[in-house]
């Protein structure tokens, strides 16, 4: 029935695409909703962040070993087998009666969309052209950007006019539709020179590592960071990343090939990819404060304004794919970069009369940087990476982006509070903070940013490659 649309490119990259908005779209539509859904289940806000917050748990820990286990057992089978249980996950979210069963069928639903959301670079590489490698991932790029810019838009649409379950069961169709697409677009590919076991003590150790990091720097600011709790999690992460990397280096077929990360050519631009989502991820969180505390927009209008970044990227996109087709990716990266640094600089400047032209102009700005770092970069990292081991790299670089959201949103939350404190000279009205206090703190936080992404273009910089496209 469906073997005329096997191989079908314009249906492949259609798949590949909405996997990559729907694993980013499910981390940012709940964000909206964590007010209705603790009145609802009767917990406390700090609580109910875990909704948001074991999302990204699932994501961050289980991106690489799905990618390297698609390589052992077929990546049809992964990408598929991953809407089916994110497709279950989401149903099951929906129909929840109380806040622990929200929280155990939101990982069920996260631990789905790693498995699909570990593939997306990894399938453009396998299953598509690579005369038009740049301009797929540019397509790849711009719709998890799209997805995670548009789900507090969507999110507060439905919880506002429907109800909060449906953030969850919107879900459904469109999972049974990428599963049955699938089914009829994908032919199986995987790497049979493969016969070693998988490494499931390393998924272990590096769920432990990321959970325990990700958990102190998410409520490190509520805890207290020389809290027992927190510092007793850094440690726990700590000893478990020296665990990891020596299992690593050891296993016969370890989950991780520390080999791929001592090529410049993978790790350089891998790091350079953290530092870059990190500043971009706080802004998201800080931004709409800054338009609703200090501007005085509705809620409403405060999603008209931010629909600006996934505009900017949408239009930038695809360009910037072409553009890495005919020139060195990390030249378009590091513009990309250069911009974010002015985006950064300009969101420092906002103020209490700032006007909403100025406003639009510095988020379209920071937008178009998303949308030429981004796919290049990634484009690049996969050109370097061996074809038997795309899998794992494209979960390494998402991890990469994933851990990068928790650092950032941590650290740009934490510089906000430093500045505000500091303004205020050391005392705080938690209840009523005045907006110059509140713009301040974000002056701080946006500077911080900036610097972050300065790192972020020297490592780029310093990525050696003597051909100008990337073909393998």
């Amino acid at each position: 029935m469906f073997e005329k649309f096997r191989n079908n490119r314009r249906l492949t990259i259609l798949i590949i695409c909405l996997a990559s908005f729907m694993g980013f779209f499910d981390i940012s539509i709940v964000n909206v909703s964590l007010p209705t859904m603790a009145t609802y289940f009767n917990v406390d806000i700090s609580l109910v962040t875990w909704v948001v917050l074991i999302y990204v748990l699932a994501l961050a820990s289980f991106l690489i070993a799905f990618g390297s286990l698609a390589e052992r057992v077929g990546f049809k089978k992964i990408f598929l087998t991953g809407f089916l249980i994110f497709v279950i996950g989401s149903f099951l979210s929906g129909l929840s009666t109380n806040f622990n069963e929200l929280i155990f069928f939101r990982f069920i639903q996260a631990t789905g969309a790693a498995m699909f959301s570990a593939l997306t670079a990894a399938m453009v590489a396998n299953y598509l052209p690579s005369n038009n490698r740049g301009l797929y991932m540019g397509y790849v790029a711009t719709f998890a950007s799209l997805g995670f810019a548009f789900g507090p838009v969507i999110g507060g649409f439905i919880t506002e006019y429907i109800n909060f379950h449906w953030i969850f069961f919107i879900n459904v169709p469109v999972g049974i539709i990428g599963i049955i697409l699938g089914m009829g677009v994908l032919e199986e590919l995987k790497n049979p020179d493969i016969k070693d076991p998988f490494d499931y003590l390393g998924v272990i150790l590096l769920f432990i590592a990321q959970a325990a990091l990700i958990f102190a720097l998410n409520r490190g600011l509520a805890l207290g960071w020389t809290s027992v709790l927190i510092l007793g999690s850094i440690v726990a992460s700590v000893i478990c990343w020296i665990l990891f990397i020596w299992r690593e280096s050891k296993y016969i077929s370890p989950l991780l090939n520390l080999n791929l990360l001592r090529n410049r050519n993978i790790s350089l631009p891998t790091a350079s990819n953290f530092f870059f989502n990190m500043p971009n991820a706080g802004v998201l969180v800080l931004f709409p404060f800054y338009l609703e505390l200090v501007k005085g927009f509705q809620v409403s209008q405060v999603g008209i304004i931010l629909a600006i970044l996934p505009l900017a990227v949408l239009i930038i996109g695809p360009i910037a794919g072409k553009l890495s087709d005919r020139i060195q990716p990390n030249r378009i990266s590091a513009l990309g970069a250069l911009i974010g640094v002015i985006s950064l600089l300009l969101l420092s400047t906002l103020n209490v009369s700032t006007s909403l032209p100025y406003i639009a102009v510095t988020l379209f700005i920071l937008g178009a940087s998303v949308a030429l770092y981004n796919p290049p970069n990634m484009k690049f990292i996969m050109g370097e990476s061996p074809k038997e081991m795309r899998g794992v790299t494209s979960g390494i670089v998402t991890t990469a982006r994933m851990t990068a959201n928790a650092f950032g949103v941590a650290i740009l939350q934490t510089a906000a509070v430093v500045g505000i404190y500091l303004y205020a000279g050391g005392v705080i009205n938690k209840i009523n903070i005045p907006p110059d206090q509140i713009v301040n703190g974000f002056h701080v936080a946006y500077l911080v940013g900036a610097g972050i992404i300065v790192i972020s273009l020297i490592l780029i910089l310093l990525v050696k490659k003597d051909n100008k496209i990337v073909t393998k």
